[in-house]
């Protein structure tokens, strides 16, 4: 069946500027439609956010209109790109427009908005939750790593040998109680491993993240749920030794023993176990480290913006420079 070529006006992208992972990767598929297919980008401001204020740099300033300029000025032939957390605004139904949804999570919405044209999964694990709770078939294209931007760390030897940095993200009652009962079997059972100052998960601008990542040797993650989970990763590429869930979403590039140490939530014990062993197996965990980084160096720009240009072609039936 040969396919009607499509034009497009703009695209719209809901919360291209808020300080989070999943926006951030909206935002560079935003920017993919901009240079590649030339349809202009423009951001949505869902709140105060502005590219200035971010904890990310932007090269590609995108023009900001208001959710309600956005809903009035919205028309058949223009994009909307949004990310399932904003599912409750059910713009499937209500918008004109091609309608296109990264799913990059699927613990952020209570019920997907199911109006949309075309979606794509973060993740086998969310593509596989998916088809099993909506009966969609999805495509997985994972985030990348900005590796150009991660800055000269220490070598894994010369890192402090007995500390473990605590990442927190993710439902804050979740995470503290599984970190009191890791801080108590590891105080028990291994009372000269030093547990830090955990980082925050918010409002740290990405090259202070990356530097205090950086000095670690041990990444302690306690996020249950993601659908992908790109904080563990960025910690590979930084060689880390990543410990703790795998957040479900991070199975597809996280592997007991192999280039991590980690167990499924709520399994906090084998967690702490791990990590002792970890800490009291330098040697090993130098290796799983070194390891872990050679996985994240496989997650790369070039590899996001191939698939989704191979995708997009697709979805809008159209090439590069479809626009109006």
């Amino acid at each position: 069946m040969t396919m009607t070529a499509r034009s497009f006006h703009r695209v719209f992208v809901i919360g291209a500027y808020l300080p989070n992972g999943g926006t951030r990767m909206a935002y560079h598929v935003g920017r993919i439609l901009e240079r590649d297919f030339g349809i202009r980008a423009i951001a949505v401001q869902v709140g105060d956010e502005t590219p200035a204020h971010g904890i990310h740099d932007y090269d590609l300033l995108m023009p900001q209109v208001s959710l309600a300029q956005m809903q009035a000025d919205i028309r058949a032939d223009d994009i909307l790109l949004v990310n399932p957390s904003f599912s409750p605004h059910q713009f499937g139904w209500r918008l004109p427009g091609f309608k296109l949804c990264y799913v990059q999570g699927f613990n952020t919405y209570a019920l997907l908005d199911r109006g949309f044209d075309h979606y794509i999964s973060v993740s086998g694990f969310v593509r596989d939750f998916l088809r099993g709770v909506y009966a969609l078939d999805t495509r997985v294209i994972p985030p990348f790593i900005e590796l150009e931007r991660l800055p000269p760390v220490p070598a894994w030897k010369e890192r402090p040998a007995l500390r473990v940095l605590p990442y927190r993200k993710g439902v804050a009652e979740v995470w503290d109680l599984s970190f009191a009962r890791l801080r108590d079997r590891v105080a028990a059972r291994a009372p000269h491993i030093e547990i830090a100052e955990a980082l925050p998960g918010a409002d740290v601008a990405q090259p202070e993240l990356f530097a205090r990542i950086g000095a670690a040797r041990y990444f302690l993650t306690l996020s249950a749920a993601e659908g992908f989970g790109l904080v563990p990763l960025e910690a590979m590429a930084l060689g880390c030794t990543v410990v703790g869930y795998d957040g479900f979403g991070g199975r597809d590039y996280m592997h007991c023993g192999e280039n991590c140490l980690v167990a499924s939530y709520p399994d906090i014990e084998q967690v702490a176990d791990l990590l002792i062993a970890a800490v009291d197996d330098p040697a090993r965990s130098e290796r799983i480290a070194q390891r872990g980084r050679e996985t994240a160096a496989t997650y790369t720009y070039s590899a996001f913006r191939q698939a989704w240009v191979e995708e997009l072609r697709g979805a809008l039936r159209c090439g590069p420079t479809c626009a109006t």
